[in-house]
């Protein structure tokens, strides 16, 4: 039996903030520091899904697509980790800005429900993993696709949401220069990974 490819990364769109107002580019690139700490995890769960992606493909009995199920899993739960820190990392940020303490209020949001569809991603591989025979794989499989597909959809839902909302964040940090200020390069973070083919079900 082999297990379709199924990628369900975080969407962290690019945040290229350029430099702000004197009263608000400390913040702005407080705010973009933040932002690029998804960098580092975000390279370390597409590493562990590509790992996954190979061992599924190559997976010829029940033991080998419960291996790779379990793997996913793995990376799902340190990525949602992982984002839960950066929310508090955002909530700790010292704004006195209010048009920045909204957009980092709705970025914490879109990031949380991430983190939220992923951790329904992998509640549905753990019914892959927890079969206990090929019949029992069979009988999850709709339950399975059916989240999985949910969750697949929610998410690029939500990378359009973080993506529109960054752009805001760059306008609006650019458009905060001071008359006569050199602008200063902010830390430039990551670009966005578009999720890739949906979850799909083990194929005979």
């Amino acid at each position: 039996m082999r297990l379709s490819r199924s990628i369900l990364p975080v969407g962290l769109a690019a945040l290229t903030l350029v430099s702000c107002g004197p009263s608000t580019v400390a913040q702005c690139n407080a705010f973009a520091d933040v932002i690029n700490q998804a960098q580092v995890f975000k390279d370390e769960f597409e590493t562990e899904i590509d790992s996954f992606t190979q061992q599924a493909q190559g997976a010829e009995s029940l033991e080998d697509i419960q291996t790779a199920a379990t793997q996913y899993i793995g990376a799902v739960d340190q990525v949602v980790g992982s984002i839960d820190g950066m929310v508090t990392n955002l909530n700790e940020l010292d704004l006195a800005d209010e048009q920045l303490i909204e957009y980092r209020d709705g970025y914490a949001e879109i990031i949380s429900g991430s983190a939220q569809e992923l951790t329904v991603a992998g509640e549905a591989m753990q019914l892959v993993a927890d079969a206990e025979s090929e019949t029992d794989l069979s009988n999850v499989l709709s339950e399975f696709q059916g989240k999985a597909n949910d969750a697949f959809t929610n998410l690029q839902t939500l990378s359009q949401d973080e993506s529109a909302l960054v752009n805001d964040i760059n306008t609006y940090c650019g458009a905060e220069t001071a008359p006569g200020e050199s602008p200063e390069a902010a830390p430039e973070a990551s670009p966005e990974t578009s999720p890739d083919s949906p979850a799909a079900p083990p194929a005979e």
